[in-house]
């Protein structure tokens, strides 16, 4: 599928959906990375200085803060992440990375878990898992599919979303992705999530 094709038809799964449903939502999440490097050990160091998400009725701020490793074809992180509704969590995460298809198929799946730090903070979980194809160079298009629960819900009491997803290397170490999914929970919950990257590497 060419770049432009895959724009298309990203944009049109946007307007069908949107179409298709009376008093539906639209959550929006924008989240700016640094991801920092250190050449030729498995260390890695990630800040999401304001991870934001807007919803109907709030608008949630945060920052992420994660340091971790690589061993193989998994990463071990360290996780805390602190909101302006003075909620704060720390947590693990582990990514399992594979690729397939002389490497133009590349599958992630994340897990991560976190533990509330104050009387305000719930303790959840997540599960992602974010497929997609190498297009051409520096364009990938594919599915993401993230989930978030409490441990004590049933699986079908939180959130499932799902949906298409480009992914664009930009020159200079800079990403940009952006995806737009559905709740398979809920008939009229969206998701619009866009994630700027930049990467630096420490020789």
């Amino acid at each position: 599928m060419k770049p432009k094709l895959s724009i298309f038809f990203l944009l049109l799964l946007v307007s069908i959906e949107a179409e298709s449903q009376d008093n539906f939502q639209i959550w929006c999440k924008l989240s700016p990375e640094i991801r920092l490097n250190i050449e030729k050990t498995p260390f890695e160091f990630r800040w999401r200085p304001v991870d934001n998400t807007t919803l109907p009725d709030i608008n949630i701020a945060r920052t992420d803060i994660m340091a971790g490793l690589t061993f193989k074809h998994f990463k071990f992180f360290s996780y805390s992440k602190f909101d302006l509704l003075k909620r704060s969590w720390t947590g693990i995460r582990v990514d399992i990375n594979t690729t397939m298809l002389d490497k133009k198929l590349l599958i992630n799946i994340q897990e991560r878990f976190f533990w509330g730090l104050n009387k305000n903070s719930e303790k959840h979980y997540y599960l992602i898992q974010y497929v997609r194809y190498k297009i051409v160079k520096n364009i990938q298009s594919g599915i993401l599919s993230y989930g978030r629960w409490k441990p004590e819900d049933p699986f079908n009491e939180g959130h499932w979303f799902v949906g298409p997803i480009l992914d664009f290397t930009i020159p200079d170490n800079f990403n940009f992705m952006i995806s737009f999914d559905k709740d398979i929970f809920s008939d009229k919950i969206y998701m619009l999530f866009i994630r700027l990257g930049y990467k630096i590497k420490i020789k």
